[in-house]
């Protein structure tokens, strides 16, 4: 997912924000992106497949362990390969497990997830940057 860092910070014109509340805007931008995305995937997706993605998202075991079954030879995908580069975690670590498979279902089931993101993304920049007056005021 994004990084809410120092760095979005900047890029919204919020570098001068006063450290104490950076933390708490952070967390917030971040609510918001999920927020905003879920809002969008959810118009794309049926009531089934909203109820097996929240499957997903609460880590059902039995669910994430059904779908990696039907995905065969899983560990020699590229994506389960990036997800363990970029974690460093072991191949059967439930969040590698989980990242993956959210990955497959979207792709899946949402193709149009990372347009969605990067629009969700972009629109909560803008909507910031010109606010940055006020949110520093």
């Amino acid at each position: 997912m994004y990084q809410f860092d120092e760095s979005f910070l900047d890029t919204v014109g919020l570098s001068a924000m006063p450290q104490e509340q950076r933390a708490p805007f952070l967390e917030y931008a971040q609510e918001q992106l999920e927020v905003r995305i879920g809002e969008a995937m959810s118009k794309e997706l049926s009531e089934e497949q909203l109820n097996e993605f929240d499957r997903i998202a609460d880590n059902d075991s039995d669910t994430i362990q059904n779908l990696l079954a039907q995905m065969g030879d899983y560990k020699n995908d590229a994506d389960f390969q990036s997800i363990l580069a970029n974690t460093g975690a072991a191949e059967d670590d439930p969040e590698v497990l989980n990242n993956f498979v959210t990955v497959k279902w979207l792709e899946k089931n949402c193709p149009q997830y990372r347009t969605i993101i990067k629009t969700s993304i972009a629109d909560l920049q803008t909507e910031i940057y010109n606010q940055r007056e006020a949110l520093l005021a």
